[in-house]
C-alpha cells in the first residue's frame, strides 16, 4: 500500500478503502475508535486497494480497530520494507484476524502465507479473511517447541490479542482451552508447510518454544520479523536468532514490555 512511516487512522482509511462507500465506513469505524460514536457490534466487510488482498472482513468492535491502528498506522511491521528479497513463502505464527498477513500481502503480493491461530474467534475471522486472499491458508494450532501437545491457552472475547499459553498458574479474568501445538520442523518434514523464507510472529511470550520447535531449520529461514514480551525472552530470542547466522537489522520498543526485533540471513 505505500502507506510510508506512521500516519493517521483518517488516512489509512482513505487509503485503503477501495470504493468512496469502503473509505466512508472506515473512517465510522475511526470515528468509533476515537470515542465520536459506539461500535455497533457484527461485521464489516471493506474492498480495498491491497493487490494481494482485495477485500478484508473486520469485526465492528474496538479490537479489532486496535489492530488497525498497530498495524496499518503505527506500522509495526514497516521494517520489512528492507528486506533484502521477495519472499515467496510467509508463516504467520500468531495470526489474529489476519491483519498482520494483509500487510504482509500488502507488501508481497505473490507470496503464499500459512498463518496459525489457537483462538476459535480470532481463527473464524482468520479464515474468512485468507479464504479472499490468494495463497493462503489457516491452522487453528499453537506453535510450540513439544510436537502434539496439549496446551492451556487463554483467551478473552474483548481483547485484541493478548491470548496466550499459560503456564502453570491460574487464568485469572481469561477463558482457558485446550490447544494442540506443533512443531514447525515436524510441520516442514510432514510436507505439511515448504522451509519459509520469512516468519511474522506475535505470541504473547511463547517466542523462544516457539524458535526451538524451528529445530535445525531455523538457519534456513531467511528472516524473522517478531514482538518479544519481556527482556528475558528478547535476549533469548536474539541468542537463537543470531546463533543460527542472523543479524539483526532492527529492533524497537512498542511498548515498555515489548520490543519488535527484524533479523536476516545476510552474506
Amino acid at each position: 500500500m505505500g502507506l510510508g512511516r506512521k500516519i493517521s487512522m483518517a488516512t489509512v482509511a482513505l487509503r485503503l478503502g477501495r470504493r468512496f462507500e469502503d473509505k466512508a465506513e472506515l473512517l465510522r469505524l475511526c470515528a468509533c475508535y476515537g470515542g465520536l460514536s459506539p461500535f455497533r457490534g457484527g461485521l464489516l466487510t471493506v474492498e480495498t486497494t491491497a493487490p494481494g488482498a482485495p477485500r478484508l472482513h473486520l469485526r465492528h468492535a474496538q479490537p479489532d480497530t486496535i489492530l488497525l491502528v498497530e498495524v496499518l498506522m503505527e506500522q509495526d511491521y514497516r521494517c520489512l520494507e528492507s528486506l533484502s528479497f521477495t519472499p515467496a513463502s510467509i508463516l504467520d505464527i500468531g495470526g489474529n484476524i489476519g491483519l498482520g498477513s494483509f500487510y504482509l500481502k500488502s507488501l508481497f503480493p505473490e507470496a503464499d502465507i500459512t498463518g496459525f491461530e489457537p483462538s476459535p474467534a480470532e481463527f473464524e475471522m482468520l479464515t474468512a479473511n485468507y479464504a479472499e486472499w490468494p495463497g493462503c491458508r489457516a491452522f487453528q494450532n499453537a506453535i510450540g517447541d513439544v510436537d502434539g501437545a496439549h496446551l492451556r491457552f487463554a483467551v478473552h472475547p474483548d481483547r485484541t490479542g493478548g491470548q496466550h499459553v499459560l503456564g502453570e498458574g491460574d487464568s485469572g479474568d481469561w477463558q482457558e482451552i485446550q490447544v494442540i501445538a506443533r512443531r514447525v520442523d515436524c510441520l516442514i518434514k510432514e510436507g505439511v508447510v515448504p522451509v519459509p523464507d520469512l516468519v511474522k510472529m506475535d505470541i504473547e511470550g511463547a517466542e523462544v518454544m516457539a524458535l526451538q520447535g524451528f529445530g535445525s531449520y531455523l538457519s534456513q529461514v531467511r528472516a524473522f520479523v517478531l514482538e518479544t514480551h519481556s527482556a528475558d525472552l528478547h535476549a533469548a530470542c536474539i541468542r537463537l536468532l543470531t546463533d543460527a547466522g542472523h543479524t539483526v537489522l532492527s529492533d524497537v520498543s512498542r511498548s515498555p514490555e515489548a520490543r519488535i526485533l527484524f533479523t536476516e540471513k545476510r552474506p
